[in-house]
């Protein structure tokens, strides 16, 4: 079965309302040749939720190989399976002892990224997981520290790192485009329905399988995107509400995180949106400029402007696009040729300390500001 008979096959099962470009393989995949293509690295994916959509892109990433799928719903697997060509099961352990799987990419309910994760290294492959790292951050640690107790790779897809506008954008800050930066403002707003909440078993939603709500499932990707163009602050407050979903966790809540520096940047997320979209909006504002970018709702597509040298403008100062066309093929660079992981545990870990900062505030300290607590502080080692 060729790739472009596999992705029409795929598509037509794959989730809408997610952030812009987050389901698509970049046009250039199709020129892109990498030296290992004679040696493509071997994935197995677990967890067919999302997984639907990586098997797709993966079958279109070159260097890589989808070896299998597995999903606890045979249905689930099956369907996946036979839209990619591939064998599928719904117990991991197959894929654990097969040789052709380098790496198992984890795409479960994020409460037991983990437990597929811990079990993966101890038979010596790879891992790669979703967005976030896990629910917790004490399972965030059991998974770095046995990677490299076991000298294996660990990785996190967060895919908005491999896209263009974010890396130009943190090209910008780093060469100081925007002199010291002041302040900022990232606001989230979708659509989700009881539905989506109770679907797979009802784990969306909850604190222990989902790790929270609004922020823990959609708003992280945007959390990872400020805290690798930023930088981690050094402690949050956060409050979070149930407005109109029956489920244990938030559906809006509002952080604000301090900066060492004196930075100041705000985060809004609801879920309760009347409108099924993704609608994006983040700014930053420093000394000598400003940025805006906003998708979704009422915009027909992303919009980015420029504030600098006095003009508004839609030119970015440097473009800087990716290496890498998605987190997949960034792994299997890493492990063909040493590059650096774009997200590594490590860096997972780090925007997990966010996220946990933010609702230990809310669950514990009433709203107050509470630290965040880095790999730095854990291990120190530096950032």
């Amino acid at each position: 079965m060729g790739r472009n008979e596999i992705s029409e096959k795929s598509n037509r099962a794959w989730p809408t309302a997610a952030p812009a470009g987050l389901f698509d393989v970049p046009t250039r995949a199709k020129t892109v040749t990498r030296p290992w293509d004679d040696d493509p690295v071997g994935f197995a994916i677990v967890g067919l939720s999302m997984g639907h959509v990586r098997a797709k892109q993966l079958v279109e990433t070159p260097g890589t190989r989808l070896v299998g799928v597995c999903d606890l719903i045979e249905e689930r697997a099956r369907h996946t399976g036979e839209a990619c060509g591939v064998p599928y099961t719904t117990e991991v352990q197959k894929w654990l002892d097969d040789d052709e799987v380098e790496v198992v990419f984890v795409l479960t309910e994020t409460g037991r990224h983990a437990e597929v994760a811990l079990q993966a290294l101890e038979a010596g492959k790879h891992v790669l997981t979703t967005k976030p790292m896990e629910a917790s951050i004490e399972a965030c640690d059991q998974m770095i520290d046995l990677a490299e107790e076991r000298g294996l790779l660990l990785g996190v897809d967060f895919d908005r790192r491999s896209k263009t506008d974010v890396q130009t954008l943190r090209a910008a800050i780093a060469d100081g485009r925007f002199g010291r930066l002041l302040s900022g403002n990232c606001s989230l707003k979708i659509q989700r329905t009881m539905q989506y909440f109770r679907a797979n078993g009802g784990w969306r939603g909850t604190r222990r399988w989902d790790g929270g709500g609004v922020f823990s499932n959609q708003s992280v990707h945007h959390i990872d995107e400020v805290a690798y163009t930023v930088g981690i602050p050094s402690q949050v407050r956060c409050n979070i509400w149930t407005q109109t979903h029956e489920i244990e966790a938030e559906d809006l809540g509002t952080s604000v995180w301090l900066y060492a520096d004196g930075a100041v940047i705000t985060f809004y997320a609801t879920s309760s949106y009347p409108h099924p979209t993704w609608y994006l909006h983040y700014e930053l504002e420093g000394t000598e400029g400003a940025y805006t970018q906003v998708s979704g709702g009422p915009f027909e597509g992303p919009r980015i402007k420029w504030y600098l040298d006095g003009n508004w403008s839609e030119q970015a100062p440097r473009v800087v696009e990716c290496a890498w066309l998605n987190a997949m093929d960034n792994f299997a660079a890493a492990l063909r040729t040493g590059a650096d992981l774009i997200c590594s545990g490590h860096d997972g870990r780090r925007t997990q300390a966010i996220l946990d900062a933010m609702y230990r505030s809310a669950y514990e300290s009433g709203g107050d500001w509470v630290a965040v607590r880095t790999a730095l502080e854990r291990r120190g080692d530096s950032q």
